[in-house]
């Protein structure tokens, strides 16, 4: 048996829930604080033995009143994000950029991303136009289209009148 596999520990794809439930319970996080550091008691023996029940029923300690870690990391295990892959490392939910890619590789992925995206083969925008599509990707479309023009991405008239795409190398 796996000891990352949620399912393998008998574990629902719910039981996150039974967790936040014991743990928005001011009571409730008392005597999980209790077992964690050894305190002092705070509540009452009535109480603690009905906290502690709570506790174990929620997941969140073992029968034998002891925190189940073995438990919570395989619940952690089981909600982990996927890792997000090619251009997704670097942009927000919405499709913005988040963050620059700090390898010259991955940067020019990036762009080729945006360029795809931005304008059609065969269009051609004038300045102002080019720029409030560069706002689609960004908030400082300057960089980008500096960027991309860099790259060898875009290409511009020599007065920067208006934006291509650079024919792609046969």
């Amino acid at each position: 048996m796996d000891a990352d596999d949620p399912s393998a520990a008998g574990i629902s794809s719910e039981a996150w829930r039974a967790v936040l439930a014991a743990l928005v319970n001011p009571r409730l996080r008392g005597a999980l604080a209790e077992v964690i550091t050894e305190g002092d008691p705070a509540l009452t023996a009535a109480e603690r033995r009905d906290a502690r029940r709570i506790l174990t029923q929620s997941g969140l300690l073992t029968p034998g009143g002891q925190l189940d870690e073995r438990r919570l990391r395989a619940m952690l295990a089981g909600n982990r994000p996927a890792e997000a892959e090619g251009v997704d490392r670097w942009l927000r939910a919405d499709g913005r950029i988040d963050r620059w890619p700090t390898r010259a590789d991955d940067r020019l992925e990036l762009l080729n991303w945006i360029a795809e995206r931005l304008m059609g083969a065969e269009e051609v925008l004038a300045e102002k136009p080019f720029t409030l599509k560069l706002f689609t990707f960004t908030t400082d479309p300057n960089t980008l289209r500096r960027a991309l023009v860099d790259a060898g991405l875009i290409t511009r008239n020599p007065d920067g009148t208006d934006y291509r795409r650079a024919a792609r190398p046969a």
